[in-house]
């Protein structure tokens, strides 16, 4: 990679790693950068893309981060140019570092996530009592995933070990060539299945190979030409600031190691499965056979969402009131009130809304065949 091209990636990767917002991370990021780049981007996004009210939040796929990108891309050339040369070796280097243990932050991020099952969590009951070619694919990705715990352990061990394995220089690697493959299968899968995050994936993918950079060519000429080679990294001499940058990076991975593990030993849920649910939730049929609502269901994010019987849904977010009490609003900012009783020992619920009246009974959604925890070695035993 040449020295200049070398230097602005590399400056690129800083101001990414400075100023995206990592929401785990709290809000400082996303402030600084609206405060910044706010004003620009939303002109741009009205003036050249015609897209107004457009989300200024920078998340990923969204015209917001695509022009924040194209942005800092502008600032991290103008800083290439006016740059000397001979510091360009230093920049590359420290961009490669601040690389290596962002991507760290990362996969330890998305590693504990499906460890504790945050991030597949377990199919809502209206989701598991839709038709399969009703759904969006990414719905579908989403759904099937968070119906095995044992896929999470794997895939979120996984990524902790290329975290653990970055971590020494011994194991980097390693540990950023196994950083690459989950990458490209994370693209991959966000690609195939329009998942909302391909272009933040993309630049983790990006970065990884750039941490990578001094490797490609030995790894090409042992692999491929057959030659006899060492891997080594390249590092820059930091013989005097090399306790301040231990104690920089110690103090940033623990940061970002509490702040990823505080929410989980806060609640004491490490099994999103088993998280508490609202004291209404589920599915539950109409007992009235000549209406048209086929089904009602309670969302764990206090969504209530009437299902149809061609299966056409509406939703409304309710806030519960006094007992037996909710007030619902739907997506036009119609609100409702609504009286529940729901009698557990007979699993029924009765809704009264105005003068209409609705009796369902409750379904035992958790028996439904996608979350049994089934396991067959040899295909004989499939029924």
């Amino acid at each position: 990679m040449g020295g200049k091209l070398a230097a602005w990636t590399g400056i690129f990767f800083l101001l990414f790693m400075l100023f995206f917002p990592l929401d785990f991370l709290g809000n400082f990021q996303r402030e600084i950068s609206v405060f910044l780049f706010g004003g620009l981007t939303e002109w741009i996004s009205g003036t050249v893309f015609g897209i107004r009210n457009a989300r200024i939040d920078f998340s990923s796929d969204s015209i917001s981060m695509v022009i924040f990108i194209g942005i800092l891309l502008i600032i991290s050339a103008f800083i290439t140019v006016i740059v000397p040369n001979t510091y360009h070796k230093k920049v590359i280097s420290f961009s490669k570092e601040a690389a290596v243990f962002y991507l760290v932050v990362i996969l330890m991020e998305y590693g504990f996530n499906k460890l504790f099952k945050a991030q597949f969590y377990l199919p809502e009951p209206n989701i598991l009592f839709s038709r399969f070619g009703n759904l969006d694919r990414d719905i579908l990705f989403w759904s099937t995933m968070g119906t095995s715990r044992s896929y999470s352990w794997f895939s979120g061990g996984t990524e902790l070990l290329a975290a653990v394995l970055i971590l020494f220089s011994r194991t980097r690697i390693p540990g950023l060539l196994m950083s690459v493959g989950i990458f490209i299968n994370i693209l991959a899968i966000n690609i195939g299945f329009d998942i909302s995050v391909k272009l933040f994936s993309l630049l983790l993918l990006l970065m990884a190979v750039f941490a990578l950079k001094d490797v490609w060519l030995p790894l090409f000429r042992f692999l491929i030409v057959k030659e006899k080679t060492k891997l080594t990294e390249d590092h820059a001499e930091h013989t005097a600031l090399q306790p301040i940058l231990v104690f920089l990076k110690t103090a940033f991975l623990g940061s970002a190691l509490v702040l990823i593990l505080f929410p989980y030993f806060n609640s004491g849920i490490f099994n999103d499965d088993k998280a508490e649910r609202p004291p209404i939730h589920g599915a539950f049929k109409n007992k009235d056979e000549n209406s048209d609502l086929q089904y009602i269901f309670f969302h764990r994010d206090h969504y209530m969402i009437l299902m149809d019987k061609k299966e056409r849904m509406r939703d409304f977010h309710y806030v519960q009131g006094a007992e037996n009490l909710l007030f619902l609003e739907d997506s036009y900012g119609k609100k409702i009130r609504m009286n529940v009783s729901y009698q557990k020992k007979d699993s029924l619920i009765v809704l009264h809304w105005g003068s209409d009246t609705i009796q369902a009974k409750a379904l035992n959604w958790k028996k439904m065949n996608a979350l049994q925890p089934l396991f067959h070695t040899i295909i004989e035993k499939v029924e």
